[in-house]
């Protein structure tokens, strides 16, 4: 895994700095849907994981689901790694040239034809093919690790076909399915569409892109949340007696179809600063108290 300073820096004077916050009650973990920011949260899973935090149960919606599903096969490094060289071809099956043309803003007549001749196609094919997203994704995740991880998980789809929401935890979701379930989480409506059992899927952000409430029905009144201010709609959540720990970012993030590994790298280190920040001072809070 790429290193980034020590996330402990402004609190190691003090004894037992890496397990202080160990001894308390398990938290819940909360990723928010925001494709290409998703960086940003897994920069703040790793000051998490280094920081000893106890993480008994993850909810996501989108990037989020993808994201958390690593998170709970313990495979947060792998995550890292994965973002850190992260390139548009690995995502989606696109027109390079045109990619890149548009992320530099560039919209002369040439361009906007040869945009105009794409859109056209993708309409025509259903929207943007993400075969490359769906093969990395199977790569790396593994059913059974997920499944058989003590660490709870949860995530957000929407049945087009049956026209609900789904909100699932993993024992939830049928054998065999819960990494197409995963993906359907992030089935951003300009995707394909993902098919399970015949019935299409589609991005969770539309129903609920911050689900708390797949932490807090559990029990949890500790619950980490990483934000990417991602499109979506969120849901209330009585959030009464509940110590919700929100790790937003300090800077503007890229566009959500920025899937470039330059800009996953900045995420990365904001979101890895960004953890370092509020958790070390949630330390020292709970040290002084």
């Amino acid at each position: 895994m790429t290193d980034t300073r020590g996330c402990l820096s402004s609190v190691q004077a003090g004894p037992r700095s890496r397990e202080m916050s160990t001894d308390t009650v398990p938290f819940g973990l909360v990723l928010e849907g925001g494709g290409g920011r998703g960086a940003y949260q897994i920069g703040a899973c790793k000051a998490i994981m280094e920081m000893g935090f106890d993480i008994s149960m993850v909810a996501g919606t989108s990037v989020g689901a993808l994201n958390g599903a690593m998170v709970v096969q313990g495979d947060i490094g792998l995550a890292y790694d994965i973002w850190h060289e992260l390139r548009p071809d690995l995502v989606i099956n696109l027109d390079n040239d045109l990619y890149n043309r548009l992320l530099a803003s560039d919209y002369k007549p040439g361009t906007l034809r040869k945009l105009v001749r794409y859109v056209r196609k993708v309409i025509a094919e259903g929207g943007l093919d993400v075969t490359p997203l769906e093969k990395l994704v199977k790569s790396v995740l593994s059913e059974d690790r997920i499944r058989s991880s003590p660490v709870g998980f949860g995530i957000v789809t929407v049945d087009l076909t049956a026209r609900r929401a789904v909100e699932a935890y993993k024992e939830e979701i049928p054998e065999g399915q819960l990494v197409d379930y995963v993906i359907a989480s992030a089935s951003f409506p300009a995707f394909k569409r993902t098919i399970i059992d015949g019935r299409a899927f589609i991005d969770g952000a539309l129903y609920n892109n911050l689900p708390i409430n797949l932490v807090s029905s559990r029990g949890f009144k500790d619950i980490i949340v990483l934000r990417t201010y991602g499109m979506g709609i969120k849901r209330r959540v009585n959030t009464e007696g509940l110590n919700i720990i929100s790790i937003s970012p300090s800077e503007n993030l890229s566009s959500v179809m920025d899937f470039s590994n330059e800009t996953a790298r900045r995420s990365l280190k904001l979101g890895y600063d960004d953890a370092c920040r509020v958790l070390e001072d949630h330390l020292k809070k709970t040290r002084s108290g």
